[in-house]
């Protein structure tokens, strides 16, 4: 009976020992603490999914809440990683990592087309902190004491390469921007670029001019493929700008469309038309050099069977419709001094 009392005395003792280890190590030893916070953020963060499983639609209250949450956990490991052993020397890793727990909360509550905002101003919320932390660190409460600090050499150069550092991930979305409206820019010649490498070369097909080029020709196929080929050559030319319009909606709109003009040279012939589909780049390049992307197209004729309903057993019926061949897409150069010679004319 003594050794079964004993166990569960031990039983007891253990179970106490470990929930009061459990709690020494949750609850912060005093009330201004970095636990202190770490704790307020665990609470938050519960009360957030508690009222989610509750009640889904309160979305403001819940995203308030998250938020209030994530800046308690930013306090938190911002007042630790201001101790040791995040602290090298007189380097510490708090203004960069409290920085980006504040970015990253700004990154999820901006609207998609600033988001890059945050990411853009971690450097300079990083020594902004840093600054404030090295004026709460100092010794003396006087002013010029802590003006002193801050005007440091070390300091200086420090706020000087967060700016750097700020202006480039600025170039990068900068540069990004403008590649996603304008990216035929980007699969220009970069060779001499100071600050833009491209790993892989691209080709002729990568150009967007000649993506347009090629669904122009499958639509074109498509259209004439199932009627006669009847058309004048103004109405032809009519009908291409139509296509151009058309499947430069299907790859998704950008700022960059205004700037290809499509010539269209048409020779009609009694097979048919000989036509040369010109893409007119008139957007900046490279080397200064204008170039038009062209693809060279026959339009002839031949039998198609198109149903009837007139004939007996609904019989295919023999018609005449368009049939396209084009070649591949080149890229050839503008003459400066007369842009429009190298385009042929009717």
């Amino acid at each position: 009976m003594k050794e079964i009392w004993k166990s569960l005395t031990d039983l007891f003792g253990g179970i106490t020992g470990f929930l009061k280890d459990t709690l020494d190590l949750v609850l912060p030893p005093k009330f201004w603490h970095w636990q202190t916070f770490l704790l307020l953020t665990i609470i938050l963060w519960l009360l957030s999914m508690i009222i989610s499983e509750v009640d889904s639609n309160k979305e403001e209250a819940i995203n308030l809440i998250s938020s209030l949450s994530w800046l308690c956990l930013t306090i938190a490991v911002g007042w630790r990683t201001n101790q040791k052993p995040f602290v090298f020397g007189e380097v510490s890793l708090c203004p960069w990592i409290t920085g980006g727990l504040i970015c990253f909360l700004l990154y999820e509550n901006l609207a998609s087309n600033i988001q890059y905002v945050a990411v853009v101003s971690w450097p300079i919320i990083s020594v902004c902190i840093a600054a404030i932390i090295l004026g709460l660190n100092s010794p003396a409460a006087a002013t010029e004491v802590k003006i002193a600090r801050l005007s440091k050499s070390s300091f200086v150069i420090l706020i000087l390469v967060n700016f750097m550092v700020s202006c480039w991930l600025g170039l990068y979305f900068m540069i990004q921007g403008m590649v996603q409206q304008y990216p035929t820019m980007g699969e220009d010649d970069l060779s001499k670029s100071t600050f833009v490498y491209r790993l892989i070369k691209p080709s002729i097909n990568d150009y967007r001019g000649a993506k347009i080029l090629n669904l122009m020709e499958q639509k074109l196929d498509r259209d004439l493929g199932s009627q006669k080929l009847g058309l004048s050559v103004p109405k032809m030319k009519l009908r291409l700008e139509n296509i151009k319009d058309e499947v430069t909606k299907e790859i998704s709109v950008v700022k960059e469309d205004d700037l290809w003009k499509l010539q269209t040279p048409i020779v009609a012939n009694q097979s048919g038309y000989e036509l040369e589909l010109q893409l007119l780049w008139e957007g900046p390049t490279a080397k200064d050099e204008s170039y038009y992307l062209s693809k060279s197209c026959k339009i002839g004729e031949k039998v198609g069977q198109e149903s009837s309903g007139t004939t007996s057993q609904n019989e295919a019926v023999p018609i005449r419709v368009g049939d396209v061949e084009c070649g591949a897409v080149e890229k050839k150069p503008v003459k400066p001094e007369s842009p429009q010679e190298n385009l042929k004319k009717i």
